[in-house]
């Protein structure tokens, strides 16, 4: 997944006449000496330069809008407006110039309007007095627009732009009554199961301190206990620690300590429930330690040490109480030195190492395939790191997230939960820092049979029967310099080639899906390596950098997926041979990012607004079923997750609830439909077993809307079921104290005249059953 870089704007608000939807509503100028404030006018600058005035218009006698810079710069007065979509609207205001100079003969200071192309020309340069700008344009699905006054446009600008008197005026807007044709007869390609897949990738809170059930921080004591950045508390001298760093019993480095009678660790912050039983173990080394006691919360058990080689301390505590700060203390006492290897503390309920409470939602979502483990993340992995004694695995700093991988879950980790999940795995590989050797053994590690080097190993760690892995990645995201490993397209090609083979070498029946991205790279690596892949993935994210209005941040997403498949088709028209491989997308990475990141490194917070998104992601999924093969949420768990967890709970986010619903409801048989359905969005198919009609509608619209129903009435049982995801508002949110603000609501339904009441900001699925 893309790093994005957090640009924090300086941000001003003015008073000015409010702006709604009324003909000629004045976007500027308020009345003369209005103080200024709670205007929902918005100011972004890179300098420190002045850039509002009180000066007064001769003309309008109000007062202005300022930008002004004696050197190059790029900034923005700008305001977001609600407008009707598939309507046309004219912005009329005056601008006045002093000295603009642009950095190029085509920049100036001028406007803009957002997304929206419009006629006339708004580039100023030089000196000008009060000019009159109109600009008229068509909305098409968007319900908003931003009004951009701007010093920096076409490149950077210097001089001094005022703007006033600027107004809004709807020339034409289109009546919406959405209706469409059903088609059942006319069936379009299946839906891949694959639609429905998960991405998990090592950051953040997505497996530690999210689904894996350790509830210990570094727990294999990375950092030395007492310094800045260790969890652990200790009173020792930490500039007298030594590190053990001859690997002779784990992969990573070890404190090591002069005990001198007593030395004590604490781990602060743990969350426990009343009546829960915790499990844990100690790993370490003592020569002259008599004795360690361990205390969970003030419970203790204490043992009796002898050996002075490596051991494994085993202990069990029931919580009293439920609280947000237990502590786990333990005390070694003797005279001698101490090495610490490893502890670790879990609830006794976890299912092989995975929190049940996730586990259990991980099994609602049914996702038929998990991508893994990453993402940037795989570009700096080796995968051998995850083998063998957890215990005994190394602790690392990766470097595509600056994070602490505890290798605690690894390949056969990973594969026991798709065992619990009852799901397949699709394992990316590391083409950024690593080879086609590392690919090569991973994938006869996974596939191989025990009389192969790497089959013998995987035996040696409890699994001897293959694992039979069909879907690979092949690297991630190598277009990007932000990837570790990142190199231009003409030598990628080239290292994914041998990648590539290389792994055919080993097993010649997996499939394998490229890295794709719009524009040279994909033609560069359909014209070099189509033979060297199955399918081509692409990745995309959506934020909210538009003008707020829902319909507008619902379609960005079918938008870019119509986009992307479109891109494709295009190549196979223009690729000689390529049509025949048929090779489809794999869109394995895909969600809305941005938010308030409230549950750790991206932890972003979703709203309704982003499950009516996402559901008409599946929408558009439906109607592009020619093109892709496979899509993956990303991510399951906090990380831009559909779950969200706290140290003892967990919930469905609104996608969540909508991709559960889709994966148990929506049909996978898309066929035909016509018509306006406008501004609904609605997509229809039929079931496997073709007993059902499912029509998905999304509704990112403040108003229910009725939607007219043709071809079908002779067709289906007229009483039917509707499953509404829906709200208070579209900024609702289901949270760690409200799970059930947004949430799925059955009822049954009838198609009356026709039609079907369509509740405002809403996803949903009405399910008719055919007559026979």
């Amino acid at each position: 997944m893309k790093k994005i870089n957090i640009l924090y704007l300086f941000l001003l608000i003015f008073s000015i006449f409010s702006c709604g939807e009324e003909v000629n509503n004045a976007l500027l100028s308020p009345a003369k000496n209005t103080t200024v404030k709670k205007s929902g006018w918005e100011y972004e600058s890179w300098s420190g330069a002045e850039h509002y005035t009180d000066t007064v218009s001769n003309q309008f006698d109000s007062q202005v809008l300022m930008l002004s810079s004696d050197t190059l710069t790029a900034e923005r007065w700008f305001k977001k407006i609600a407008i009707k979509p598939f309507a046309t609207y004219k912005v009329t205001g005056y601008v006045k110039t002093e000295a603009v100079e642009g950095e190029n003969n085509q920049s100036g200071a001028g406007l803009r309007l957002g997304k929206f192309e419009f006629t006339g020309d708004t580039i100023f340069r030089g000196t000008t007095d009060w000019t009159r700008v109109e600009m008229q344009f068509s909305t098409e699905l968007d319900d908003s627009f931003i009004l951009e006054l701007l010093l920096g446009k076409k490149g950077r600008a210097r001089g001094k732009i005022y703007f006033d008197n600027f107004q809004l005026e709807e020339l034409s807007a289109k009546e919406l009554h959405p209706k469409v044709t059903l088609n059942v007869d006319e069936k379009l390609e299946p839906m891949s199961p694959y639609i429905y897949g998960q991405f998990i990738e090592h950051m953040g809170k997505s497996i530690y301190g999210g689904m894996w059930a350790e509830m210990l921080d570094d727990r294999k004591f990375y950092y030395v206990p007492g310094t800045s950045k260790s969890p652990w508390q200790t009173l020792a001298d930490t500039n007298s620690v030594k590190i053990d760093s001859s690997y002779t019993y784990a992969k990573g480095q070890l404190p090591v300590y002069q005990v001198e009678n007593k030395l004590s660790l604490e781990q602060q912050k743990l969350a426990l429930v009343s009546g829960k039983t915790y499990e844990g173990r100690l790993v370490f080394k003592g020569k002259g330690i008599e004795k360690v006691t361990v205390a969970l919360d003030g419970n203790k058990k204490s043992f009796d040490v002898s050996s002075s080689n490596f051991q494994k301390i085993a202990f069990e505590f029931s919580s009293e109480e439920t609280s947000d700060i237990g502590s786990l203390e333990i005390n070694f006492e003797g005279n001698g030195k101490l090495t610490l290897a490893a502890a670790s503390l879990m609830p006794a309920d976890n299912i092989k190492g995975f929190r049940p409470e996730v586990i259990e939602l991980m099994k609602q979502l049914d996702a038929p395939i998990y991508r893994w483990p990453g993402g940037n993340f795989v570009s700096g992995y080796d995968w051998k790191d995850g083998l063998g004694d957890p215990d005994k695995r190394p602790t690392k700093f990766e470097r595509a997230w600056n994070g602490l991988e505890y290798n605690d879950v690894g390949i056969h980790e990973f594969m026991e939960l798709c065992d619990i999940l009852k799901t397949e795995a699709n394992i990316a590989v590391n083409t950024g820092l690593g080879d086609a050797e590392l690919a090569a053994n991973e994938v006869e590690y996974f596939n191989g049979d025990v009389s192969t080097e790497m089959g013998k190993w995987r035996a040696k760690n409890d699994h001897p029967e293959p694992y039979n892995v069909k879907l690979w990645a092949v690297g991630n995201e190598m277009f990007g310099d932000w990837q570790l490993g990142h190199m231009p397209i003409e030598d990628y090609v080239k290292k994914h080639n041998k990648v590539a083979k290389a792994m055919w070498d080993v097993d010649p029946d997996i499939d394998l899906i490229a890295v794709g991205y719009p524009g040279k790279w994909n033609d560069m690596m359909y014209k070099n390596s189509a033979a060297y892949m199955t399918y081509i993935s692409e990745h995309f994210y959506k934020q909210n950098w538009h003008a707020g209005g829902l319909l507008t941040h619902v379609n960005q997403i079918p938008e870019v997926i119509a986009a992307v498949a479109e891109e494709h088709r295009s190549a196979r028209r223009e690729i000689p041979g390529l049509a025949d491989k048929n090779i489809k997308i794999a869109m394995d990475e895909w969600n809305y990012w941005y938010g308030p990141h409230v549950y750790g490194l991206l932890g972003t917070r979703y709203f309704l607004r982003d499950a009516l998104g996402i559901a008409a992601g599946l929408n558009e999924f439906s109607r592009q079923s020619d093109m892709y093969y496979m899509a993956n949420y990303a991510q399951t768990v906090n990380v831009i997750g559909a779950i969200k967890t706290t140290k003892t709970d967990a919930w469905l986010e609104g996608t969540g609830l909508v991709l559960k619903l889709y994966r148990q409801e929506f049909g996978t048989q898309p066929i035909k439909l016509n018509g306006s359905p406008e501004p609904l969005d609605v997509s229809a198919t039929l079931t496997e077993d073709g007993s059902f009609l499912t029509i998905s509608v999304v509704n990112a619209t403040h108003e229910s809307q009725i939607l007219k129903l043709n071809g079908i009435s002779e067709k289906i049982v007229p009483s039917g079921k509707s499953f509404i995801i829906s709200g208070e508002n579209d900024m609702i949110y289901n949270d760690e104290d409200h799970k059930n603000r947004i949430k799925i609501s059955e009822a049954t339904i009838e198609v009356s005249e026709n039609g079907l009441a369509i509740p405002k900001e809403s996803a949903g699925i009405y399910k008719f059953k055919l007559k026979q």
